[in-house]
């Protein structure tokens, strides 16, 4: 670069830089001499721009990630690794808690039983959500729970949470024998004896209860299309029952309303003559409550 600017400043220097020995033109080794640092200068900036580029940024929370989640980063989760150091120091002293991670539907009605059944082996409840959204590479969530759920099941089994859990979810049903669990809390069985899967036990009441109507060669589809239904709710008792019955039809047509009262009948007649399964809530049987939706012609 010193040699260019000599050659801009005195343009004779060339040939004693260059040892080139020959008739020279002063302006145009100027312009040569600039084209060069132009071009140097150029070749510098793209160097700093590459290396600003590639250079890495140590990020230590959440925060500062977002500040540079455009750039190379790397992450040092120190929140989570002050979580495991603060689980790892309770882990040795024996200070127990077991915290259930739930998503957005999850619940547990029998917390209260499991927290007195916890308390025998000196184990603490705690509960914590998760969210459905991942971390950014390199951060980890909940990082205390996983690692002291992971150490209370190395020290007391495999299937000790879930052991106890059952005899607290007994202990919870027992105690409250009216409670009507909603249809989604329940496990995924049939509740439709005539069905043998979930899947059949969604969709044969309803073929079911269509069978029992004398329409002349309809489809399912085409009824349907008439967008005509009654709408049956009920419950489903725990030793297979149903009661507390009520319907309510829709009619596309508003002049076919006069046969609302004739299939709301019929409805009703079918949900007490079909044979039903009570659902199940982990495996034990419950009051559930159940919803139909019977298309008419």
């Amino acid at each position: 670069m010193a040699a260019v600017w000599q050659i801009v400043l005195q343009p004779n220097r060339f040939f004693d830089i260059f040892e080139v020995s020959q008739p020279y033109n002063p302006t145009l080794l100027k312009h040569i001499a600039f084209i060069i640092i132009l071009s140097l200068v150029a070749s510098c900036k793209e160097k700093h721009a590459e290396s600003a580029k590639n250079d890495t940024v140590v990020v230590y929370s959440l925060e500062d990630w977002f500040k540079n989640k455009d750039k190379k980063v790397k992450v040092v989760d120190t929140l989570c690794i002050s979580e495991e150091k603060r689980a790892r120091e309770d882990i040795a002293s024996k200070k127990w808690t077991y915290t259930f991670l739930y998503g957005l539907v999850s619940y547990d009605y029998s917390n209260t039983e499991m927290k007195a059944l916890l308390s025998k082996h000196s184990i603490a409840l705690a509960q914590g959500d998760v969210s459905c959204i991942r971390p950014p590479e390199g951060f980890r969530w909940r990082c205390y729970e996983k690692l002291m759920n992971a150490a209370i099941e190395d020290e007391f089994g495999k299937n000790f949470i879930d052991s106890l859990r059952h005899i607290a979810d007994v202990s919870y049903i027992k105690n409250h024998p009216k409670q009507i669990f909603s249809f989604y809390e329940c496990d995924t069985e049939s509740r439709y004896s005539a069905a043998k899967s979930y899947d059949d036990f969604l969709k044969m009441p309803e073929d079911d209860f269509i069978k029992t109507l004398n329409y002349p060669g309809l489809t399912k589809e085409q009824q349907q299309k008439l967008k005509a239904n009654t709408e049956v709710t009920f419950i489903i008792y725990k030793n297979g029952t149903v009661g507390n019955i009520s319907v309510r039809s829709d009619f596309s047509i508003a002049n076919n309303k006069e046969f609302a009262r004739y299939f709301e009948a019929r409805a009703i007649a079918f949900v007490k003559k079909a044979k039903w399964k009570p659902a199940l809530y982990r495996g034990i049987p419950v009051n559930s409550d159940m919803d139909l939706n019977l298309y008419n012609k």
